[in-house]
């Protein structure tokens, strides 16, 4: 038996008993999933609820369904992480923002930085259809935050005095992630700092502990940048989060 399909839709979609499924999510569901009336579905609305539902009409660009139940649902981690990742080349960023979504991540910013190489058109729409669709495989019931690249100067002032960071630096390796995390033991919010292909340069480090981030190190191996968040990431879900 396959799994109960899952998607999200906005709660303004989900009126009385019935939902209505349009867009790219209606075409996901007919198209590939190949859905048809009296399948089962569960709907994420964002709001604490997960809706058990029977398909009942099936069209190209939109199907019905009927709320069969309703059930309080949440997979959050009780710790609110930012990722802010150094944009890399081709499918890296793209692993990067699949993987911290299925870790649990509530926003991920792509940072433009020094050593950030690329040349290309935003990629902004696609990193949320792949955050959406790694939203729906790992269980989460929200997706996350996905933001345009930004200037990692811009970022930095963005930050509000006093808030926890920690920003990775292979040139320092004198404490590692889970030595920095036993001083961050009652936190609710983190923002992790992540360098693109080459790193971050002395001086965005320090313009970050400037902000107040800590510098840690992931330890004695160098991590490709997509590498860096999952294991960050997992690091941080043990220590403080919900996967210890």
């Amino acid at each position: 038996m396959f799994p109960m399909r899952r998607i999200f839709l906005p709660p303004e979609d989900i009126t009385s008993d019935i939902v209505t499924i349009t867009g790219d999510q209606a075409r996901h569901l007919t198209l590939v999933l190949r859905v048809k009336p009296s399948d089962m579905i569960s709907v994420m609305a964002g709001n604490g609820y997960e809706y058990k539902c029977r398909i009942v009409s099936v069209h190209k660009k939109e199907i019905r369904a009927e709320v069969i139940s309703k059930a309080a649902y949440s997979a959050e981690s009780p710790i609110s992480i930012t990722i802010a990742q150094g944009i890399s080349k081709g499918e890296r960023m793209d692993i990067a923002i699949q993987k911290s979504t299925e870790l649990g991540a509530v926003r991920v910013v792509p940072v433009i930085t020094e050593r950030t190489q690329i040349k290309q058109a935003n990629k902004t729409e696609r990193w949320r259809r792949i955050a959406l669709s790694a939203a729906q495989q790992s269980g989460r019931d929200k997706t996350p935050d996905i933001v345009g690249p930004t200037k990692l100067e811009e970022f930095l002032d963005s930050i509000a005095p006093g808030s926890d960071g920690i920003i990775f630096f292979e040139e320092k390796r004198e404490r590692n992630l889970k030595e920095v995390l036993a001083g961050f033991k009652k936190i609710k919010e983190i923002t992790i700092l992540i360098g693109p292909e080459g790193g971050f340069t002395k001086e965005e480090v320090a313009a970050a502990t400037e902000k107040g981030f800590v510098v840690a190190s992931l330890g004695p191996r160098i991590l490709r940048t997509e590498t860096a968040p999952i294991t960050a990431l997992s690091i941080i879900q043990y220590e403080l989060g919900d996967m210890g």
